[in-house]
């Protein structure tokens, strides 16, 4: 497996997937701040409506991107399998917090 994306369709999903991950992690940021303790909650919950209608579906896109650009054998890439495990690790943390906001 290279790498880098072999070719160029693959090198726009993989960069086009990273992108919207990078974008999701900017939206979500405060509200992992949030979740651990590390800043106050704002009055309203700004944080987490930003978090939960921007940055997850941003996410939940970057997923779709990245699993296309990995799903293919001749388009395949370290980079890409590397940049989807990330995305998948960010949706199974979202999991975790929807599971703990039943039993709190």
């Amino acid at each position: 497996m290279p790498k880098y994306p072999p070719v160029p369709a693959a090198i726009f999903l993989t960069a086009t997937g990273a992108a919207v991950l990078l974008l999701s992690l900017f939206m979500q940021f405060q509200m992992w701040q949030a979740v651990f303790g590390l800043r106050p909650v704002a009055p309203g919950g700004g944080e987490y409506m930003t978090a939960l209608f921007f940055g997850m579906p941003s996410l939940l896109l970057s997923v779709v991107l990245l699993g296309i650009a990995t799903a293919r054998a001749a388009w395949r890439s370290k980079a890409s399998a590397i940049l989807l495990v990330l995305a998948l690790a960010m949706v199974s943390g979202w999991l975790a917090l929807f599971v703990r906001s039943l039993f709190v």
